[in-house]
């Protein structure tokens, strides 16, 4: 089963939607994984840095992308725990959706509730 992990830059909080200025970016991927996980049954984890700091020493992919770009490299996208398929930017519905095999309108749909 694919498994999508999302390592993010240090968030105040651990969905990342709290704070005087919310990203709609953190919002979309909050109820995407939501959906991902409860409705498709389908493996999405988001790792925080300040939150869980030993996901990204764990990862030697990850690791690489924060010896290459720093913190900036962040957020990553890693498929299967070993594939990065996207850097320094959230992914897409349809990327999700292409990576872990679901329907798009299903996720758009979630996120449009």
């Amino acid at each position: 089963m694919e498994k999508l992990a999302i390592y993010e830059p240090a968030l105040c909080c651990s969905t990342g939607v709290c704070g005087p200025s919310v990203d709609e970016n953190l919002i979309r991927i909050t109820a995407v994984m939501q959906h991902v996980r409860k409705v498709e049954g389908k493996q999405m984890v988001r790792y925080n840095l300040s939150a869980n700091p030993n996901s990204f020493i764990r990862n030697e992919a990850v690791q690489q992308v924060l010896q290459e770009k720093g913190i900036d490299g962040l957020p990553v996208t890693v498929l299967n725990n070993d594939t990065i398929v996207k850097v320094g930017d959230y992914p897409t519905n349809q990327e999700i959706a292409d990576w872990l095999g679901v329907s798009l309108e299903k996720i758009t749909a979630s996120t449009v509730k």
